[in-house]
């Protein structure tokens, strides 16, 4: 009897204690809940590749190598050719120089005569002048500044035809296109110009117009 008694108040107190620690809740989880984050999560980082780096999508350059592009040859008619042989020609050159350096002296020499002609004619002809009339002061005076502009053309005709000669000659003999030419061919001029004067003049007159023709070719045209 005590022995029942005894069961009996330990399957009291065992039901006690279940009724008092609820039993923990239990968590269903469909299977379909990770398939559909691993699609999404799928979908966002191949939307954030695509959206964050434009430039993978683009397919990559060829390696090929590039053709050369050529620029098309033009051959000059035979009437150009004959035409950039005479101005090589250093006879065609002296004969050109010859025309323009009579034309440039000439004009100095007028602008020069003018000038002079400005102060009066006695300052010009003489005072001997005063006392003859107006036109016979005039034509003397016309013919001062005609004898002064052929005298400078003829210098610079003849200074030209000759420094373009030998220029020309220079270059072809030294096959060089460089600064020097102008100055052994102003030495070579200055020298054949100033022939009557003797060998100290000569010497002179090449050392003076090639330095000049140096320093021109030097500071004004920078060759």
């Amino acid at each position: 009897r005590s022995s029942n008694r005894v069961a009996t108040m330990e399957s009291s107190q065992t039901e006690s204690s279940s009724a008092q620690s609820p039993a923990p809740p239990t968590m269903e989880a469909s299977p379909l809940e990770p398939v559909v984050s691993t699609s999404s999560s799928s979908s966002d980082a191949s939307t954030s590749s695509s959206g964050s780096d434009p430039a993978s999508s683009q397919p990559a350059p060829s390696t090929a190598p590039k053709k050369k592009k050529w620029d098309p040859v033009s051959i000059p008619p035979p009437e150009h050719i004959q035409m950039q042989d005479f101005m090589d020609n250093c006879f065609a050159k002296s004969a050109m120089s010859f025309v323009m350096g009579g034309v440039a002296g000439g004009a100095f020499g007028l602008f020069t005569a003018s000038i002079e002609n400005s102060g009066g004619p006695t300052e010009v002809l003489g005072p001997d002048m005063r006392d003859r009339p107006t036109r016979v002061v005039l034509r003397e005076m016309a013919k001062n500044m005609k004898d002064k502009s052929l005298s400078y053309a003829k210098g610079f005709a003849y200074f030209g035809a000759l420094y373009s000669f030998n220029e020309c000659v220079i270059e072809k003999y030294r096959a060089k296109h460089d600064r020097w030419n102008p100055a052994l061919a102003g030495c070579a001029t200055g020298a054949m110009m100033a022939y009557g004067g003797g060998p100290q003049a000569m010497c002179i007159g090449c050392a003076s117009v090639g330095a000049f023709s140096l320093a021109i070719e030097h500071f004004l045209l920078g060759n």
